[in-house]
């Protein structure tokens, strides 16, 4: 029997794996994977594709739950395929392969943001296998974006701005900070196959434009889609961490 793919990664060399069973332990606000009924195959018995599925394609561990959540595991799954990466909110990178960062999985604590360290003269990156990094975004935690966008990027490390949806109440927004009506924007709305509370085109421009000029900030997905296809953030820097990782 054939694998059920995500909906999102339609016409895209991306598959999900993910071998642990039921909720992730993170807790990470608003998380769709956590969400009762609302991942797109049950959580109660382990998503593994086969290596004949995948073929040449790239395995994302983790786009639900957590890379380092029975790490073990994990790692050895991940051996099964030619070609994956590892998604994880704990900066710990010691993985076998590039890994993506969640850095502020409560994205309104400021305490909950991971940064990189100083070092001598300079920001560093804590690992060369530190694909990207992922900023958790609202119309209320900007100020703190600025600052991690900031860290990150002088560290030369990409940041993918993942904006918030939320299921279970109307989001918040600054107006004042944003520069925009709160009525302008999040929309109620079908997100792939479930609904929330979604940010407009007009936030996600109003937003993006506070790093239109750093080349290493970028946004999942597009402002007019959400689905891989139209992004190809991950594959980029995928295909651009594994020549670093050869030393080419």
């Amino acid at each position: 029997m054939t694998t059920k793919r995500n909906p999102k990664q339609e016409g895209t060399p991306f598959f999900d794996c993910i071998p642990q069973i039921g909720p992730c332990p993170i807790g990470c606000n608003q998380c769709f994977y956590n969400r009762p009924g609302a991942y797109y195959v049950p959580i109660d018995k382990p998503h593994v594709p086969t290596p004949e599925e995948v073929g040449d394609g790239i395995v994302r561990m983790n786009c639900g739950n957590d890379s380092n959540n029975q790490r073990d595991l994990v790692i050895a799954t991940a051996q099964k395929y030619q070609r994956f990466f590892f998604n994880t909110s704990i900066p710990r990178f010691d993985f076998p392969a590039p890994v993506v960062l969640t850095a502020n999985p409560k994205e309104e604590q400021d305490a909950s943001y991971a940064l990189p360290h100083w070092h001598g003269d300079g920001w560093y990156s804590p690992a060369a296998n530190l694909m990207l990094v992922r900023l958790r975004t609202s119309a209320t935690n900007l100020r703190m974006v600025d600052r991690a966008v900031a860290a990150w990027t002088a560290a030369k490390v990409p940041v993918v701005i993942t904006f918030m949806a939320y299921y279970d109440h109307e989001p918040v927004v600054n107006e004042a900070e944003v520069g925009l009506p709160a009525a302008e924007c999040y929309i109620w709305k079908i997100r792939h196959i479930n609904s929330y509370h979604c940010p407009t085109p007009a936030f996600m421009r109003k937003v993006m434009s506070r790093y239109r000029d750093n080349r290493l900030v970028s946004m999942c997905s597009s402002l007019m889609s959400a689905y891989c296809r139209d992004c190809r953030n991950c594959e980029t820097y995928y295909l651009q961490t594994m020549k670093r990782l050869r030393g080419e």
